[in-house]
């Protein structure tokens, strides 16, 4: 009896060290599975990540226009819609540096920096592409040059600050980048038309109005035939001989009479 008892109890306890090992096992194949479902699920990016790399690798593949490319499209596109390309040339210039990959802190984009609301407004499907960007910046530029007749101070202004900001202030608004930004582009265009709207803008006597400098008080002369001017100074003063420097003398007192 006693010997069947021991048996029954190492039978149990070799039953419940089996099922021990094999949910030890079950366990241990639970997390391999899992670390490698985790490992593996981070390893695969996502159709989203997907996307954005095989567009990178697009726009990379691209070449970048030449500077000379970039001009003759401009002259091409301008010409078509009767603007001047130096105009454009100088807008490029001012707003990309010609850089057709330029993006901006307020999100435009491009050669002719256009906002994406301005883009889909225009019908331009990617303002980094040069032929698309240009042809966008120069239609939205026509219609402010027929809405502003002609008047660039005004159309630059727009182009830089938009319709409402000019149409509030009635000119050019008040801001500091839109003012510079219509003489920066001027001067590249055209130097009399930037002088005379930074008159507009300022007022007379401005500091790009050169004043006459103050006429000089003293003359020039040139030393040994060469052109290298020298200060004149006053003549010396003339000076007279000196007259010589006599001993001194004591005074002389009348001499005392002898008393008999």
């Amino acid at each position: 009896m006693h010997t069947t008892t021991m048996r029954t109890t190492r039978a149990d306890d070799s039953t419940m060290e089996r099922a021990k090992r094999q949910l030890l096992g079950l366990g241990m194949l639970a997390l391999t599975l899992s670390g490698g479902y985790f490992i593996a699920q981070r390893a695969v990016p996502s159709f989203e990540i997907v996307e954005e790399l095989e567009e990178s690798a697009e726009d990379t593949a691209k070449p970048v226009p030449t500077l000379a490319e970039i001009m003759q499209q401009i002259d091409a596109v301008a010409t078509q819609h009767h603007v001047s390309p130096r105009l454009v040339a100088a807008i490029i210039a001012v707003e990309s540096e010609f850089n057709p990959r330029a993006v901006s802190r307020r999100g435009a984009q491009g050669l002719m920096q256009l906002m994406p609301a301005t883009a889909a407004h225009l019908d331009v499907q990617d303002s980094f592409d040069t032929r698309e960007n240009i042809e966008g910046g120069v239609k939205h530029l026509r219609v402010l040059m027929e809405r502003y007749h002609h008047d660039l101070p005004l159309v630059l202004a727009a182009y830089n600050a938009g319709d409402t900001a000019v149409l509030t202030h009635r000119g050019i608004p008040p801001y500091r980048e839109t003012r510079q930004y219509v003489i920066r582009v001027l001067r590249r265009y055209d130097r009399e038309a930037a002088k005379a709207a930074a008159r507009r803008i300022y007022g007379p006597g401005t500091p790009s109005t050169p004043r006459p400098s103050p006429a000089l008080k003293t003359r020039l002369v040139s030393y040994d035939g060469a052109a290298l001017p020298f200060l004149v100074l006053p003549p010396p003063f003339e000076m007279s001989a000196p007259e010589p420097i006599l001993p001194a003398v004591e005074p002389r007192t009348a001499p005392r009479s002898e008393t008999p």
